[in-house]
C-alpha cells in the first residue's frame, strides 16, 4: 500500500492553502507531512492484515505503522508472527490451532508470544507441512509459499480429518473450563467451611446507625430474618452505598435478591462463596427443593425441606444489622480522633507521636499514619 504524503492527504492543508508554508507544495511529497484525519481512516482501514493487526493491538507506534507501509510498499518483507499468518492463511482460530498441532492453548500461548522450541518445530511444521524456518523468521514476502504449505496440508489430511482436528481443539478447551470450574468449587466449598462462622454478624445490638457526612460511602448488613414457631435463622444482604438506611431502592433490590433465590441461584451463589447465611441454606439435587435449617434460643435445631417457592413463606423481618464507614473524608481526618494525637490540656494543640512534634489539632488535615480512635469506629 503507498503512503501519499502530498498536500491533499495533509492535515496542514485547508483548502488549499499549506499552515506550514506560505505556497502548497501540490503533487509533491513533502516531509512535514501529516496524515489529515480522513486519510488516517483510510491507510488504517485498507493497511494489509499483517500490519493493520499489531497497531490495532497497540505493538506498534504510528510511526512504526507508516515505516512498515512504506516497507511492504518497496516490496522488504516485514516479519509476521508465524502464528498470526498460520491462522490467517490456513483460516483457524486460536482454539482450532491448537486441535490441528494437538496441544493445549497454553503450550500455543507460549509458542506464539515467546518461542517455538525444537520438538514443538518439528511436530509443527510435520503437521501443517511448514518449513521449520518458518518458525525462526516469517516474512510477508513468503505468504504465497505459505498458502503453497496449506494446498498441501489439506490435501494431506482432508475436509472431514481437518474438522475432526477443530473439533478436538474445542473439546480441549471445554475439558480444561469443566476441570477449572470443578477446582474453584472445591475451593470455594472449602473456604466456606473455614470461614462459615466468620461473618454471621452475631452481635446485632453493637450497630451504630451513623448518619454523619464523615466517610465517601458505607457497607452494610441486612439480617433476612426466616422463623416457624420459636425456631429462627437468617440470610445476609450485603451491599455498598453513598446514602444512608433502607431507601425504597435498597428494598426493591433485597425483595428482588429474595424473589430469585431459586435453586439454580442458590447453587450459583453456593459455587461462589456468596450467599452467606448462617441456616444452612442448599438446593437438593432435584432442582425443585430447598434445605436449610432454624435454631431456637436453646441451640435445638429444626431441619426444614421446602419447594423453591415457598422461602418467602418463613421471612418475618428485614433488619440493619451493620454499618461500616468506608473511606474517610479528608476533612474529617483531623488530629482529634486520632489515636496517634494526644491533646495538651488547657490549649488546642498536642503531640503527634508519629510525626513526633507539637501540632494545631483544629487546623491539621492528617493524609497519612491517621488512625480513627477506638472509640469512634463503628461497628
Amino acid at each position: 500500500m503507498r503512503i501519499d504524503k502530498i498536500c491533499k492527504t495533509c492535515g496542514f492543508d485547508s483548502n488549499g492553502v499549506c499552515g506550514m508554508y506560505t505556497t502548497c507544495k501540490e503533487g509533491e511529497e513533502c516531509d512535514d507531512w501529516e496524515a489529515s484525519l480522513e486519510y488516517y481512516t483510510e491507510i488504517t482501514k485498507k493497511a494489509p492484515w499483517y500490519i493493520k493487526k499489531p497497531y490495532d493491538q497497540c505493538k506498534i507506534s504510528y510511526e512504526k505503522f507508516l515505516d512498515l507501509l512504506q516497507q511492504d510498499e518497496q516490496g522488504v518483507g516485514v516479519e509476521i508472527n508465524i502464528y498470526d499468518a498460520i491462522e490467517k492463511v490456513y483460516e483457524l482460530n486460536s482454539v482450532e490451532l491448537a486441535g490441528v498441532l494437538d496441544v493445549s492453548m497454553g503450550v500455543l500461548g507460549y509458542a506464539s508470544t515467546q518461542r517455538t522450541i525444537p520438538k514443538r518445530k518439528r511436530q509443527f511444521s510435520s503437521r501443517l507441512h511448514i518449513p521449520e524456518s518458518f518458525f525462526d523468521e516469517f516474512l510477508s514476502t513468503q505468504l504465497d509459499a505459505l498458502k503453497k504449505c496449506r494446498e498441501e496440508f489439506r490435501d494431506c489430511y482432508g475436509d472431514e480429518l481437518i474438522e475432526k482436528f477443530k473439533q478436538n481443539g474445542y473439546a480441549a478447551m471445554e475439558a480444561k473450563i469443566e476441570k477449572q470450574n470443578a477446582v474453584d468449587k472445591i475451593k470455594n466449598e472449602k473456604y466456606r467451611e473455614e470461614n462459615q462462622n466468620r461473618y454471621q454478624y452475631k452481635e446485632k445490638t453493637k450497630m451504630y446507625h451513623d448518619l454523619s457526612d464523615d466517610y465517601k460511602s458505607r457497607d452494610y448488613v441486612i439480617a433476612i430474618t426466616l422463623k416457624e414457631g420459636d425456631y429462627y435463622g437468617n440470610i445476609f444482604y450485603e451491599y455498598s452505598s453513598g446514602g444512608y438506611g433502607l431507601s425504597v431502592d435498597i428494598m426493591e433490590d433485597i425483595l428482588q435478591f429474595i424473589e430469585n433465590l431459586d435453586c439454580e441461584e442458590i447453587n450459583e451463589l453456593n459455587e461462589e462463596g456468596l450467599l452467606n447465611n448462617n441456616i444452612a441454606l442448599q438446593a437438593d439435587i432435584n432442582g425443585k427443593d430447598i434445605h436449610f435449617e432454624l435454631r431456637n434460643d436453646a441451640g435445638e435445631k429444626l431441619e426444614k425441606t421446602i419447594l423453591e417457592d415457598e422461602l418467602q413463606k418463613y421471612i418475618v423481618g428485614y433488619e440493619m444489622i451493620r454499618c461500616d464507614g468506608r473511606g474517610m473524608k479528608k476533612e474529617r481526618r483531623k488530629c482529634g480522633s486520632c489515636e496517634n494525637f494526644t491533646p495538651i490540656e488547657g490549649c488546642a494543640k498536642g503531640n503527634c507521636s508519629v510525626r513526633g512534634d507539637i501540632i494545631q489539632r483544629s487546623r491539621i488535615i492528617c493524609s497519612h499514619d491517621y488512625v480513627l480512635k477506638a472509640d469512634k469506629v463503628l461497628c
